[in-house]
């Protein structure tokens, strides 16, 4: 009998750690995930790959051969055009923008240079940071559809950006937070942050919300979402436990939704830090050590209204998301899976097949019936 106890309280431990979707919901959309397959950025074979998950649920690859490595956030590496047309990679490694024909994987054309981020207009244009070894960008550049290089604004620089076609300006986020027009002219320049800011998206109104990271050597580095006006007001400052790596709006009602990963301590390297004050060293061995001393990283995604209010909470979380604008619902690229989520953070589907590093998800424009 004690035995049949232990094996169900073993099941029942099981079943609430393991995530599980009993009845996926039907995917109508074609999702892309730009895949950093290995820690290895060095030596070739470079393996990274751009994925496409169908609505038949299974992954074909778009590209192969890329060559891209971790960065603070999850800046816009993978972008695609308003009407689904073509895609944009921005290799962080390999110094190259590259765009892609959406439905056949075909290259029209690449751009050398060292990106972070990129954006496509209606119109086809292509805004893209480049970086130049610094998190904090360098400069912007146009690029037409014919993959000419037709702007360049030195004092728009950052990591990640977003575009407001309705207003006509491209926000830009990193050691500042800047407001420019299409001309890559800075229309307004913010300085609340301290360390870095890692994703930025739009509001319908035309105001942003934008994500800041912690630093634990930055003093007064936090991390934090941040909802800014049009003109540059600070609306609203939302606190977090935990360090966002991107955000993205829903633009039917304003709400946000953002991913990320929390760093805590475990209890018994303070302890053993404070034994090991008075002793010197303990002989222990290296892996009761590490077991000791090993930080826990978690997850977390979180959703909140357009004034900033908490609406749901996930266990769950990753490098980047995209919101699917049929219905609200969102696509994480998680730890080593990609996942759906409902508008009311309902699982919908997950699915394995990826890496445990980092990647960068985007949901194709939908097309009607």
């Amino acid at each position: 009998m004690a035995l049949v106890v232990i094996l169900i309280a073993g099941f029942v431990v099981w079943l609430w750690n393991t995530e599980i979707v009993f009845f996926p919901e039907k995917q109508t959309a074609t999702v892309l995930v730009l895949e950093d397959c290995d820690d290895d950025f060095r030596t070739p074979p470079f393996e990274d790959a751009l994925l496409v998950l169908g609505p038949n649920g299974a992954y074909s690859r778009m590209a192969t051969t890329l060559n891209v490595c971790q960065t603070v956030g999850g800046a816009r590496s993978l972008s695609v055009s308003p009407d689904g047309r073509f895609i944009v990679v921005c290799e962080n490694v390999r110094h190259r923008l590259t765009a892609y024909e959406t439905h056949t994987g075909k290259p029209l054309w690449n751009v050398d240079g060292d990106f972070t981020s990129a954006t496509v207009g209606q119109s086809g244009i292509v805004y893209a940071a480049v970086s130049s070894g610094t998190i904090y960008g360098e400069r912007t550049i146009a690029i037409d559809p014919d993959g000419r290089i037709t702007k360049s604004g030195s004092t728009a620089a950052g990591f990640d950006m977003a575009l407001d076609p309705k207003h006509e300006v491209l926000w830009l986020v990193g050691k500042h937070i800047k407001k420019c027009d299409l001309q890559l002219n800075v229309l307004q320049e913010l300085s609340p942050i301290k360390w870095c800011a890692v994703s930025v998206d739009v509001n319908p109104d035309g105001s942003i919300w934008v994500a800041e990271r912690e630093h634990p050597d930055v003093a007064l580095s936090t991390n934090r979402l941040l909802k800014i006006s049009s003109d540059g007001r600070i609306l609203k400052s939302v606190y977090l436990d935990w360090s966002p790596m991107c955000l993205r709006v829903d633009a039917r009602d304003g709400s946000v939704w953002a991913t990320g990963i929390g760093v805590k301590k475990p209890a018994s390297k303070r302890i053993l830090d404070g034994i090991e004050k008075r002793t010197g060293a303990l002989p222990l061995g290296k892996w009761l050590r590490g077991s000791l001393t090993q930080s826990r990283v978690w997850y977390r995604t979180e959703k909140f209204d357009s004034e900033g209010t908490l609406l749901h909470k996930l266990n769950v979380g990753g490098h980047s998301l995209d919101i699917q604008s049929s219905d609200g619902s969102i696509w994480l690229a998680g730890k080593n899976k990609i996942y759906r989520f409902s508008a009311t953070a309902r699982k919908l589907d997950r699915r394995s097949g990826v890496s445990a590093v980092q990647k960068y998800v985007v949901v194709l424009p939908e097309r009607g019936p």
